[in-house]
């Protein structure tokens, strides 16, 4: 099976127990959008708590998650059940600012690190930065 970004995102950063059933969702042209779309409801219960390195609603304004895009302004690629996002590639801070923008959740992925912006909802948008 080729390495994929999702594969590797999945088996990095999800916990052991519910990696299956989203690696077959995401690997599903027909379930990959019901697959993204529950990882944004769920993302904090999915997501390792061992590599979550940073969260809150207010990551990407934190002077310690600022210097880590400084020093990790790679080409990422993007998972989102938004279509104009999805398997978009391009540099951290690029990806972190339309992430921002989007109204959806924004998986972004790098090579040794994921960020995850969840859905917008009232009271904030919970965000994390993993890493291996």
């Amino acid at each position: 099976m080729e390495h994929t970004a999702e594969q590797y995102f999945i088996q990095t950063f999800i916990r052991k127990d519910r990696r299956d059933r989203l690696l077959f969702e995401l690997g599903t042209v027909k379930r990959r959008y019901d697959g993204l779309s529950r990882f944004c409801h769920q993302s904090e219960k999915l997501l390792d708590p061992a590599k979550v390195v940073l969260s809150g609603a207010d990551l990407e304004f934190r002077p310690d998650f600022l210097r880590f895009t400084q020093q990790h302004n790679e080409t990422c690629i993007i998972l989102s059940p938004d279509p104009g996002m999805d398997n978009q590639t391009m540099q951290l801070e690029d990806a972190i600012r339309m992430a921002a923008c989007f109204h959806d959740a924004v998986i972004i992925i790098g090579n040794t690190f994921a960020i995850v912006f969840g859905e917008p909802v009232k009271g904030g948008r919970d965000k994390f930065l993993l890493s291996e």
